[in-house]
């Protein structure tokens, strides 16, 4: 299946490029694009600056796409995710019995797929990462 998806930058890019950006970011190193040129204009822009609205045609066929919003999968494998790529503090025995009983029951291997698709917290906007496409 072909789609169109774009990639909100200060910059334009030619052609999606996996390794580039934040390691820390919500789920990880990856090229993070979306299907609504709006949500990319937003990422584009800053306080001081214009950006681009990069667009992409991609072939889903041959790619494996995993998608946390398709009904196998409860928020707690979401946060499971962003527990994995962020990095915070568990400064209380607690909140790391938390960590651990969330990363030990709810782990999804993500890092093997090709795109990663989760919806925003608006739930209209579905998004995807791009890993080793």
């Amino acid at each position: 299946m072909l789609k169109t998806i774009f990639h909100g930058s200060n910059k334009i890019i030619e052609k999606p490029l996996f390794g580039y950006g934040k390691a820390y970011n919500d789920y990880g190193l990856g090229f993070y694009c979306t299907e609504n040129i709006d949500m990319s204009k937003e990422w584009g822009a800053s306080k001081y600056s214009d950006g681009f609205a990069n667009i992409y045609q991609i072939n889903t066929d041959d790619l494996t796409i995993f998608n946390l919003n398709n009904g196998d999968y409860s928020i707690l494998h979401w946060l499971t995710v962003l527990l994995e790529n962020r990095t915070f503090t568990t400064d209380t025995t607690l909140a790391q019995e938390a960590k651990d009983y969330l990363l030990e029951s709810f782990e999804i291997k993500v890092h093997d797929v090709n795109i990663l698709m989760w919806k925003e917290i608006d739930d209209n906007v579905v998004m995807c990462i791009l890993f080793k496409f």
